[in-house]
């Protein structure tokens, strides 16, 4: 549908109430999901004359048609989205990759003799104790290496309720970095004293810790022991520079999470300050290039994806410009999903606004420092994309498909198939095909075995195949285009094909026997040299697994060669082809082999090539 049939449909069909309005593409692809409390209103703003953003002018432009689900209030409707964008993810919503995983420290107080781990996905369960999150690796390294240089607890990880009591100690317990617990019972109350103070220091109280590095620190410098002394010293700093982000206005059991949002030339930025035991722990950002909205609803969205388990979330959440009706939601959102309530605050004055004015300006600096590589991925990969649909005069581009050959004179044929979508790989939708039909190094033939199998499979709409390509990649001069181009007209198919010639880098078309040239440095030249490029490497990659497997199936069809002595074999010579040339000595060198065996290998191999000989 054209825009103004859209917005015919959007006055016909919508009614004025709340729901959630599925935004699809001309391959029924969810492209965006949004809510709507009235779902007349906002459906119809996105194809009325009214001005928008250059971004939202392209997520309609690839508007074909749309879908609704009315719901009885407007948090079912916030609900209903949050679920939808998790399952269609699409393209112009906001996607959070589930990668944010930031380490705590653990201590399982079940245990004997209760140890400090480092988690990712912390479980609160009864008798555990959670410390964090720490937001970079670099912290949480340097917090633990300051209790390993006070503290010496054990790091091990025996268990005392099955494992006897050892003669003798590890290296950690015969230089003192350890009590030991592992030989000896006597010390349980002096460790379980000093797991307190690791404890103490954790929850931020710093006396323990400060009085045991000075002590040590003093202990090594009398001794002479200049070099331990002065890790210590350095230890000691750490302890200082810890002191001073404990944010004297807040109390020590304060968890805040602070989020803000900050925009330029439409590109947003969220940065989310933590605060834990009332430190400040640290701040990320999370550049959010394609999404389209408003400022609010950009943030609400953000902070109700964010938070993937109950571990995430703090006391309190402090954000802005959001008013009371999404504070409401996003605060009954997250109680629906955790059970657990957490305080929503959009501060006006005092010490947290001041938060809020301290992340926006993290935001805004982080947003321009990135800015040029911001817009050169924009270059690379949208913009790109819009030129190249217009240099072929296509209708639409978002799926590019590239097709590559690889094998050795013939032998162990395979082929790949990557897919770019939107400028960029979307590696879930790779494909490899191992050659059936063809018999020698026929590359002209393989790929139309190839693509035969791949465009049948789109015709039946065979699972992981049925996704439409907008243009079809094939690397090679005119000779591989219109062989490959026979395969899309005897199905009767319409698809776009071009092929990339290597040695000029000429784009070749069916259209026109003059290849179009761009100069090297141009985004969208380099655009389908990574498609040719990422679908050579595939092919590659996939032929010498498949090549590997063959090698290691014929090797351990010799008696006395199992999978140890193959990988061994392979790891010293390389290749199959070293390995079937090698004299019966160098076989012997290879360890486990000794020179039986070598002498049964040397005569597998040239007993085949007398074989192929007589033949």
């Amino acid at each position: 549908m054209n825009r103004q049939e859209l917005l015919e449909k959007v006055k016909k069909e919508l009614p004025e109430s709340s729901g959630v309005y599925i935004m699809k593409n001309v391959d029924d692809e969810v492209i965006y999901v949004g809510k709507a409390k009235v779902l007349k209103r906002r459906v119809k703003s996105y194809f009325d004359n009214t001005p928008k953003t250059q971004k939202t002018n392209a997520l309609v432009a690839c508007i074909d048609h749309f879908d609704y689900i009315l719901t009885n209030s407007e948090f079912d409707a916030f609900s209903l989205e949050n679920n939808l964008i998790k399952k269609y993810k699409p393209k112009y919503n906001i996607l959070l990759k589930d990668d944010k995983t930031f380490p705590y420290f653990k201590i399982d107080m079940k245990e004997k003799y209760p140890r400090l781990t480092i988690v990712r996905r912390p479980k609160h369960e009864q008798g555990v104790l959670i410390f964090g999150p720490y937001v970079t690796g670099t912290r949480i390294s340097e917090l633990l290496s300051l209790i390993k240089s006070a503290y010496p607890v054990r790091w091990c990880n025996i268990n005392f309720d099955k494992k006897p009591r050892l003669e003798r100690a590890c290296l950690h317990g015969d230089i003192g970095n350890c009590l030991a617990p592992c030989i000896s019972s006597e010390n349980e109350e002096k460790y379980m004293e000093m797991l307190q103070n690791v404890i103490d220091f954790l929850n931020g109280k710093t006396g323990d810790i400060k009085k045991q590095l000075i002590s040590k620190m003093n202990d090594f410098a009398s001794k002479q022991k200049f070099e331990e002394a002065l890790v210590l010293r350095n230890n000691l700093r750490s302890v200082e520079h810890i002191e001073k982000e404990l944010i004297t206005s807040l109390t020590n059991d304060s968890d805040i999470d602070v989020f803000a949002i900050a925009e330029l030339d439409e590109v947003y930025n969220i940065n989310i300050m933590m605060i834990r035991k009332g430190k400040n722990v640290g701040q990320v950002n999370h550049s959010l290039a394609s999404v389209v909205g408003e400022k609010s609803e950009i943030l609400v969205g953000f902070i109700s994806n964010y938070y993937t388990d109950l571990s995430m979330l703090p006391k309190e959440i402090v954000t802005h410009d959001l008013d009371d009706e999404q504070k409401e939601l996003l605060q009954k959102y997250i109680y629906s999903s955790f059970s657990k309530s957490v305080k929503i605050t959009i501060p006006k004055i005092g010490t947290k606004v001041e938060f809020i004015d301290n992340c926006i300006k993290n935001a805004m600096e982080y947003l321009v420092y990135s800015k040029d590589r911001i817009d050169k991925k924009y270059q690379m990969t949208v913009e790109a994309m819009e030129n190249l649909k217009n240099l072929l005069g296509l209708k639409r581009l978002n799926r590019i498909e590239g097709f590559d050959i690889s094998n050795i004179s013939g032998q162990y044929s395979v082929a790949s198939m990557v897919v770019f979508e939107g400028g960029e790989p979307a590696y879930k939708e790779y494909r490899k095909f191992k050659i059936k039909t063809v018999v020698g190094p026929d590359d002209f033939a393989s790929m139309h075995e190839t693509l035969t199998r791949r465009l049948i499979n789109l015709i039946e709409c065979k699972e992981n195949f049925n996704k439409r390509p907008d243009l079809i990649l094939i690397d090679g001069g005119y000779g591989q285009l219109h062989s490959a181009y026979n395969v899309i007209k005897e199905l009767g198919l319409d698809i776009p094909i071009i092929s990339l010639a290597k040695r000029d880098e000429e784009i070749c078309t069916v259209t026109s026997d003059e290849p179009i040239k761009l100069k090297k440095s141009d985004y969208t030249l380099r655009l389908l040299q990574r498609v040719r490029d990422e679908s050579h490497r595939f092919a590659i990659t996939f032929h010498r697994n498949v090549r590997g497997k063959s090698m290691k199936s014929v090797l351990s069809e010799i008696e006395g060669l199992g999978e140890k002595k193959v990988n061994a074999l392979l790891k010293h010579f390389k290749s199959f082809e070293i390995i079937s040339n090698a004299n019966v000595h160098d076989l012997a060198e290879v360890e486990g082999i000794g020179e039986v065996l070598a002498k049964t290998i040397y005569d597998y191999f040239h007993q085949i090539s007398e074989d192929k000989n007589n033949i």
